[in-house]
């Protein structure tokens, strides 16, 4: 249970109304102060609870148009159970226009939170105590924010339970993005300080997505975080009316890129400004050249070559195109008509 964050609108009251998740705060201008962040709650009688959040960071900007969207036209005759939204989880940071907080921290990386910390640490805390144990699954919405641009996707992080696996497969599926990725868990990264691996390690259902990114939101990418929301939904029978799936929509069918391989993640090597010399989507072989970083300073210096460490499809590339190195600059996965196809295991 959190003490120092309170919602003002009754969750489990049946009907539609907004409030704001109240969370105490001591600033230099008012000692005593409150944060709030603002949250939808739509309830129809009985059947499942679908939690939906955006701006998980401040500068992925598709989920929050999506978010807001589906708070704002639902009606609770559209519902069946209960949906919870949370259009922008990181309000200072959406502000600023930043992937993190002002204080440096990344929402991403503070799970289960901390109840006597700062506002974020608070928030993560009610989210792990209080919401999550109530929902029967989320839809967290991502893109790549400002420094990269994945090519527009559901995604998920492969499961070593195949029971979990099958699930969060066939939620992936239902969003129906055009292309769906499947994620290592992140090196360095214990799992469970992500809210995804929170929600996971929590036994929900669980759908995430990377709809683009630099730091951008076209028609195409917030359309689809639009359309995929309200399909999903109808998957999980939270709202009415029937999914429908990619062919009897006329769409393509979903190509799944498979990330988890030790040689899909392509760092900078230098100091400068990164050029993509390929782009989301295209094919590469082992060995061509993908990208170059200029060094500014010294115009007659030749470019530092990124070369491709396997071949693949490009499936996400530099956005900001300042790097140091170290910093992820392309992603190249291996390419599946069906994720029914992914091996096990990848080296």
């Amino acid at each position: 249970m959190s003490t120092t964050v309170s919602c003002s609108t009754d969750l489990d009251a049946e009907g539609k109304s907004t409030g704001y998740l109240v969370i105490g705060d001591s600033t230099n201008n008012s000692g005593w102060a409150n944060f709030h962040v603002p949250v939808v709650k739509i309830k129809n009688g009985a059947g499942p609870t679908v939690l939906i959040l955006a701006g998980n960071h401040g500068d992925e900007y598709e989920g929050q148009f999506a978010a807001r969207e589906i708070a704002q036209e639902l009606e609770t005759k559209d519902v069946t159970g209960r949906i919870i939204v949370i259009p922008c989880l990181s309000q200072e940071a959406a502000k600023a226009a930043t992937r993190l907080w002002p204080d440096g921290t990344n929402f991403n990386r503070i799970f289960p939170g901390n109840e006597s910390g700062p506002v974020h640490g608070k928030l993560a805390h009610y989210l792990s105590s209080e919401l999550f144990p109530i929902v029967d699954a989320v839809l967290e919405l991502h893109s790549g924010g400002r420094g990269h641009y994945f090519i527009p996707s559901a995604t998920m992080v492969w499961s070593h339970s195949v029971k979990q696996r099958e699930k969060m497969m066939k939620s992936m599926i239902s969003f129906n993005a055009p292309h769906q990725i499947i994620l290592p868990e992140q090196p360095g990264t214990d799992p469970k300080t992500l809210l995804s691996g929170m929600v996971e390690h929590l036994g929900k259902e669980l759908v995430t997505t990377e709809l683009g990114g630099a730091g951008i939101a076209t028609l195409e990418t917030t359309n689809l975080a639009k359309e995929g929301v309200r399909n999903t939904l109808r998957y999980l029978k939270v709202i009415k009316g029937a999914p429908k799936t990619r062919a009897e929509l006329g769409l393509p069918a979903a190509i799944t890129i498979d990330f988890r391989g030790s040689n899909s993640y392509h760092l900078a090597n230098d100091f400068g400004v990164y050029e993509n010399v390929k782009g989301v989507g295209d094919s590469v072989v082992e060995g061509e050249i993908i990208g170059l970083i200029h060094n500014l300073d010294s115009p007659n210096c030749e470019p530092a070559e990124i070369r491709a460490r396997q071949s693949g499809l490009v499936g996400v590339m530099r956005g900001f195109p300042r790097v140091n190195p170290g910093d992820v600059v392309a992603v190249i996965g291996k390419s599946y008509s069906s994720p029914d196809q992914l091996p096990e295991t990848v080296s």
